[in-house]
């Protein structure tokens, strides 16, 4: 299989030593922008050692000479889900936002970059409608740039206005392969469910089951990553039924009686695949209590991998269940990474979830694209943004973006609710590789 982590070779890249790292200039690279000058290939270079060595040490060295000059601020909005059902992982982005401005300031600081950054977080409830008012809302008050929203259903209501307003929109979990546009001024840097589909369907079919049961949520990511699992999962074999829910809905006993008669209809070795953000609770403790999907094991997404409410409010249920396997893209694993990993830990008590990671990433690829061109204008910001990234290596690795401005490749971890010595916990369990198109377990 074609390698999309690993493209064709291209020239050796010069690497200049940095205490105990290495960073990679691309030899003789120029930005593509009005008014390129070799000032700003030297500046890209000089960042991309600044970000990698601030890491060695976990702060950013205060000893280079600013210049005097009035400072200018500009404002990136945050649509976030700081309630609703995604709060969970709503509230972790905010944490490593934070986390990311500070770092980014204090960057500028030191650069003697006449930019600072102030982070304006609004609470979108995990509701498309109201994340298109909250957009609105910031564009009227001079926002151009923004970080989020984090779902599908929500990023597909604010695209319109962005793309009209030349407002530009980076989201760190949007998935729907429909969202794959070129020209545009919606950016992602997670890889489209065109992938995650397939991952899905390999540790379906590689846990030995050939039926599987689709339940899913009624939006734009739930569609596209229901059909996605579906090819893939017929292209191995397999064979499906599907139930969509209302995203609105706040009971769910029609759809689990519906899924145990299509169980008892399909027979021996079907399995249940729950495409759902955190309302998935509830049908996980609704099929522990019933008699035939009690006795199936269930799978699920991104949607709810990492989920702590999981954990709280149904964890035994869980792990009746099979522990409910789910996939979810994870970062390359990198020093920098460990080290913010450590830092969001010690300031917020909790581990950082992958795309509280890729939010991290998103916050400093929109600064540095600000302090490349000198101007937070939506059109020139879009303009430059994929050239930024080719450059940039973060806490998640190198991103290289594809003509729609996704995310090119990722890996796909399985995690699984398991026991341990301290209680119930999220266990990552084994990786997918794209590339190979296979599986690769994680400790015992």
């Amino acid at each position: 299989m074609k390698s999309i982590l690993h493209p064709k070779k291209r020239k050796k890249k010069k690497s200049i030593k940095i205490g105990v790292k290495k960073c990679r200039l691309m030899a003789g690279s120029t930005f593509a922008v009005k008014n390129s000058a070799r000032s700003k290939a030297m500046l890209a270079a000089f960042i991309a050692i600044i970000v990698a060595a601030s890491f060695a040490s976990g702060y950013f060295s205060r000893t280079f000479i600013s210049s005097e000059q009035q400072t200018v601020t500009v404002k990136i909005g945050a649509l976030l889900p700081l309630t609703g059902d995604l709060s969970t992982y709503g509230k972790r982005n905010q944490g490593a936002l934070q986390l990311a401005i500070e770092d980014i300031n204090s960057f500028a600081e030191a650069a003697g970059s006449k930019f600072r950054f102030q982070l304006v977080v609004e609470d979108t409830g995990t509701d498309p409608q109201t994340a298109r008012s909250r957009i609105e809302a910031l564009a009227a008050q001079g926002v151009k740039l923004f970080l989020g929203p984090m779902s599908s259903g929500e990023v597909s209501q604010v695209k319109q206005f962005a793309d009209a307003n030349k407002l530009v929109v980076v989201s760190q979990s949007s998935t729907a392969p429909a969202l794959s546009i070129p020209g545009d001024f919606v950016f992602r840097v997670v890889p489209p469910d065109t992938y995650q589909g397939r991952a899905l369907a390999k540790v379906v079919w590689s846990s030995g089951f050939t039926k599987a049961i689709v339940i899913y949520r009624n939006d734009a990511w739930g569609v596209g990553l229901r059909d996605s699992f579906e090819k893939n999962f017929k292209a191995l074999g397999g064979t499906t039924e599907s139930i969509a829910y209302d995203t609105g809905a706040k009971e769910f006993s029609a759809e689990v009686s519906r899924a145990a008669d299509l169980a008892s209809q399909m027979g021996t070795g079907t399995a249940i695949v729950l495409i759902s953000f955190e309302e998935g609770i509830q049908f996980i403790k609704l099929a522990a209590q019933n008699p035939v999907l009690s006795k199936l094991t269930w799978f699920g997404t991104d949607g709810l991998a990492n989920n702590a409410k999981l954990i709280s409010e149904a964890g035994a249920e869980a792990i009746a269940l099979g522990g409910i396997a789910s996939t979810n893209f994870i970062p390359t694993a990198n020093p920098m990474q460990e080290e913010f990993k450590r830092r969001f830990r010690q300031r917020f008590g909790d581990d950082p979830d992958p795309y509280s990671m890729n939010s991290y990433d998103a916050a400093w690829l929109l600064a540095l694209s600000v302090m490349l061109t000198g101007s937070d204008d939506g059109t020139k910001i879009a303009s430059v943004l994929p050239q930024v990234t080719a450059r940039y290596y973060g806490i998640t690795g190198t991103i290289t973006l594809d003509a729609s401005g996704d995310r090119s490749a990722g890996d796909y971890g399985v995690f699984k609710v398991v026991q341990t010595s301290t209680g119930l916990a999220w266990k990552l369990v084994a990786v997918y590789h794209i590339d190979t198109d296979t599986f690769a377990p994680v400790g015992s």
